[in-house]
């Protein structure tokens, strides 16, 4: 009976959720960056490279008076377009599309999460739960599986309709690359929920918690990047995989970034430092170690969230 209980509770609270003007306002922001940059990404796509002759772009005139340039021993130039171009045009677009999400998925699910947890709070809603005879387990569980649920409704509204419009116009991505694509989006949903849940726990009014919230994600987006470069600096040629490793699954979406970039198959943009992983030959069991952290570190944050509400909420 519990069981059901749970269930009530998730339902009640993706209801919430799925009502609110914040998750509506996202819907529509997805919408709209989620057409243009799926446009922008096949219309460079469909875009030929110029076409060269006699080391001219095409459209470029040269009075020859007549005469064959091949005379002079200019041969012209051919140039052909092959399946790697191709596969590149898909990356960019995909590129783009996981800066987007890495840029603005995270403090969504910071903003969405942190002030639902913050108005029960607000409400008297999370001290009248605590007077119920249910584990307080029961809450956590409830708000981080409705947040989950409800982002990756939206998500799956607004990209799905765009590539819906593609796929009726006889445009489509790679199936490998599309997987990869909404694996970053679940996984960050996943991490930054946990996240909100913790940031929830320990805020009192909304506009603290959105404060933690953009601190938090400054620093895991932008700050911690530059800290692994000086770090691992420090550490003796001998352990800077184990040290390079650890430093990047520590930060949840450090690991996501490496992860998706490997398996689009462009770590070359890492320069020199990412190659230290493929000496090891660890990109194998890189995912592996992307889940395990991830488990981890959510596995703590529901902990924590569960145990800083029950005596502080």
């Amino acid at each position: 009976m519990r069981i059901t209980v749970l269930f009530k509770m998730i339902y009640y609270e993706l209801v919430l959720l799925l009502r609110s003007k914040w998750l509506l306002s996202f819907t529509i922001l997805f919408m709209l960056l989620a057409g243009l940059l799926y446009f922008y990404g096949i219309q460079s796509l469909q875009s030929n490279p110029s076409e060269v002759a006699y080391g001219l772009e095409s459209g470029t005139s040269i009075n020859t008076s007549g005469k064959d340039p091949s005379l002079f021993g200019v041969e012209a130039i051919e140039k052909t377009t092959s399946k790697e171009d191709l596969q590149a045009g898909y990356n960019r677009a995909i590129a783009m599309l996981m800066n987007l999400a890495l840029w603005i998925l995270p403090i969504i699910c910071l903003i969405l999460g942190v002030t639902s947890i913050v108005a029960d709070k607000e409400s008297g809603r999370l001290t009248l739960y605590k007077t119920y005879n249910t584990p307080f387990t029961y809450y956590v569980v409830s708000k981080f599986a409705a947040l989950t649920l409800s982002l990756s409704i939206a998500l799956g509204l607004s990209y799905g309709l765009a590539g819906l419009v593609l796929a009726l116009l006889g445009h489509s991505f790679s199936a490998s690359i599309y997987i990869v694509f909404i694996a970053l989006h679940f996984l960050l949903i996943i991490v930054f929920t946990g996240a909100a849940l913790m940031i929830g726990s320990i805020s009192t009014t909304r506009m603290q918690g959105l404060s933690f919230s953009f601190f938090f994600w400054s620093f895991v987006l932008f700050v911690y990047e530059f800290l692994i470069f000086s770090v691992i600096d420090l550490f003796p040629y001998a352990y800077k995989l184990k040290g390079l490793l650890t430093l990047i699954l520590l930060n949840p979406i450090e690991s996501i970034r490496v992860w998706s970039i490997n398996h689009l198959h462009a770590g070359y943009i890492f320069g020199p430092e990412y190659l230290i992983l493929q000496e090891g030959n660890n990109s194998s069991l890189l995912t592996l170690y992307v889940v395990i952290s991830i488990l981890i570190i959510l596995g703590i944050n529901i902990f924590l969230s569960n145990q800083i509400m029950k005596r502080k909420g």
